[in-house]
């Protein structure tokens, strides 16, 4: 498949990618500012999240409601998300509405409002997004793995904590936007049916002049304790396991998540297939790859009944060791054909590929073709993710189990 890819960076910073996609009617657009969760400091963890709901309720000249109301008379498909790294503004539409589109985008990220009336109602949209995850107990085991594994603060919850958020005030706001909004790290991916020259241009006349002071570095900080137990009154228990892994730029993670997707990527997988359906431990179990641009994890999750929780985490733990010579063609090939259909596919969704290229981009400071993805799942073999495995052994396991009552971790955890 014929790929056209674009990028351009402006004198301030900014990298603007494009993906030519003929065959779709549709454009799609992703601004990723460095405005993510990483920065929001001791004691204020919603920070980012908070800010960038409030960067929509007001921008320029327009009202909250003023601010939907010309996104949708665009027919832009919007969204907007926090991760660890970005604040997210994505938009999606019919291609001939994205000059009317951009001006608004420029507005919402250049000349946020961000007016104390709106505070209250932004806080408890927040609010109200953590009370569904924290009444999700899979999700809080998931978050709290992700604490202990990762050096602080990189583990923290990008959704936030609600504590942290009732106290956060409108000045911290505008503080935060004011020196993480900015143009420096800034990354404006568009895909689909595009006239790059033209998207450059008028990119460069809305976000051309855009200047911001230096931004100060986050300071990385430990890891946590590798075992916790969170109390929780439940008929079931929810454990969590993690160990560390090549982040996306380094090529060896094409073997750790060929590994993984064996270890637990689907119904067929060997977790799936030894924990749940031949032993019947558990209702749910899986296995992950999570990756920031300098550290990455593997992430094993199950739920399942208290009566059953330990002997669940030692077979999870016996099939994560089992992994390494053991590796059979059958397996790999299954990995491969779904990781494949996944690239293919994403190529008919404008969306899917304005997200891709912009994340591509901030792991490696490229774009690599569909070419070229296809190609090194084609290079992988048994014998390169056994060496792989064999170089790199699963060690200091980080395991948090939430439940009624503790488990006691395996021996060859705890070494």
């Amino acid at each position: 498949m014929k790929q056209t890819l674009f990028s351009a960076t402006l004198d301030n910073g900014i990298v603007i990618l494009g993906e030519e996609l003929p065959g779709l009617e549709s454009v799609a657009i992703a601004f990723h500012t460095p405005a993510g969760a990483v920065h929001d400091g001791p004691g204020r963890c919603g920070l980012a999240t908070l800010s960038g709901e409030m960067m929509l309720r007001g921008a320029g000249d327009r009202s909250s409601r003023e601010v939907v109301e010309a996104l949708e008379g665009a027919g832009v498909q919007w969204s907007q998300s926090v991760s660890t790294s970005h604040a997210s503004f994505a938009g999606a539409m019919v291609a001939r509405q994205l000059p009317e589109a951009l001006p608004i985008y420029a507005d919402i990220l250049r000349r946020p409002r961000l007016e104390a009336d709106q505070l209250d109602s932004a806080r408890q949209m927040v609010l109200q997004n953590l009370a569904g995850t924290e009444d999700d107990p899979a999700h809080r085991a998931m978050a709290a793995i992700k604490q202990l594994h990762y050096p602080s603060p990189w583990g923290m919850p990008s959704e936030g904590l609600s504590a942290d958020v009732e106290r956060l005030q409108l000045d911290a706001v505008r503080s935060f936007v004011g020196t993480h909004v900015r143009p420096d790290g800034t990354i404006i991916a568009v895909a689909g049916r595009i006239d790059w020259e033209d998207v450059v241009r008028r990119v460069r006349d809305l976000f051309g002049d855009w200047q911001t002071g230096a931004a100060p570095p986050v300071r990385t900080g430990d890891r946590g304790p590798r075992f916790r137990h969170v109390p929780h009154d439940a008929q079931q228990t929810h454990i969590a396991l993690a160990w560390s892994a090549p982040p996306y730029r380094d090529d060896d993670s094409y073997e750790a998540t060929a590994g993984l997707a064996v270890l637990g990527g689907g119904t067929s997988a060997r977790l799936f297939t030894e924990v749940r359906e031949r032993r019947g431990l558990c209702y749910s179990v899986s296995a992950g790859y999570q990756t920031l641009r300098d550290h990455a994890a593997a992430v094993c999750y199950s739920g399942t009944s208290a009566a059953r929780a330990q002997e669940t985490l030692d077979v999870m733990v016996a099939e994560i060791e089992r992994l390494p010579g053991t590796l059979q063609a059958e397996e790999l090939d299954r990995v491969k054909a779904r990781a494949k259909s996944g690239l293919v596919m994403q190529q008919e969704s404008s969306a899917a590929r304005a997200g891709a290229i912009a994340r591509q981009w901030y792991h490696l400071g490229a774009v690599r073709t569909l070419a070229d993805e296809l190609a090194r799942y084609d290079r992988l073999t048994i014998a390169s993710i056994e060496a792989w495995l064999a170089a790199n052994p699963i060690r200091d396991l980080s395991v948090v189990s939430l439940g009624r009552e503790p488990l006691e971790v395996p021996d060859a955890v705890s070494a």
